[in-house]
């Protein structure tokens, strides 16, 4: 479980980014973090993951969270990653795999065959030599998919994973992703396009500096919160 507690973060000049958040995530599940742009949605995720100075408390299975990291996949924005670096995909995904190698030790047979394993569930094993350069935004994204999987970790945070990416791209990532909740995964995904809401995410939290909702997202994700997010001018059909 996934639980903060008064969880408040400040920026420059004191700006308060986000304000006593408090909420608990029940897994396996998917669910899905939306609000308007500048509502602390990334933000939510970096403080859980300790990437950023923040108040109150975050816990992971009832632990601060920052003792429970090697429990948690993470896959920043693509924005905030460098193409450019001369690094082969499998390469790449066989980074998921260091989480379980001691310190020293290097990445073997099996880690090799997980990396090849995970690429075939992503469609991407006969790229497996490719520069990361030489990929589309959704292959990379499936990409790091397989580190995910590779990484076999209990919780997965994807901060706007959708973001450029082809449809064939996005829907192996949420059928993989559908694999992996049934598995038993607790998955955390930033997401901007309400028209797939409903389709996405099992559960929903919807902020705007504040936490205005949260639960199941057949009893959240209606016009009158998403009236607080976004504002009165919000159109969404059958929301």
């Amino acid at each position: 479980m996934i639980e903060t507690q008064n969880l408040q973060v400040s920026y420059n000049n004191d700006v308060l980014a986000l304000e006593n958040v408090s909420l608990k995530i029940k897994g396996p599940t998917i669910t899905g973090i939306i609000g308007p742009n500048g509502a602390g949605k990334s933000t939510l995720l970096k403080a859980i993951l300790n990437i950023i100075d923040f108040g109150g408390k975050a816990l992971i299975n009832n632990n601060e969270a920052k003792k429970e990291l090697s429990h948690v996949a993470y896959v920043e924005q693509k924005s905030d990653i460098d193409y450019t670096f001369p690094i082969k995909v499998r390469e790449c995904v066989s980074l998921g795999t260091y989480a379980h190698l001691n310190l020293f030790q290097k990445v073997g047979k099996k880690q090799w065959e997980q990396v090849d394993e995970a690429l075939e569930k992503v469609n991407l094993k006969e790229y497996g030599n490719r520069q990361i350069s030489e990929l589309s935004g959704g292959q990379f994204q499936r990409v790091l998919m397989a580190r995910c999987l590779v990484q076999n970790a209990d919780y997965i945070f994807l901060d706007e994973p959708f973001v450029g990416i082809d449809s064939v791209s996005e829907q192996i990532i949420m059928e993989t992703l559908g694999t992996l909740k049934n598995q038993g995964k607790t998955i955390l995904i930033v997401h901007h396009d309400l028209s797939k809401v409903r389709d996405y995410f099992d559960q929903l939290i919807i902020l705007n500096k504040k936490l205005l909702a949260s639960g199941k997202t057949e009893e959240v994700f209606n016009q009158t919160n998403l009236r607080k997010a976004y504002g009165e001018n919000l159109i969404m059909g059958g929301a």
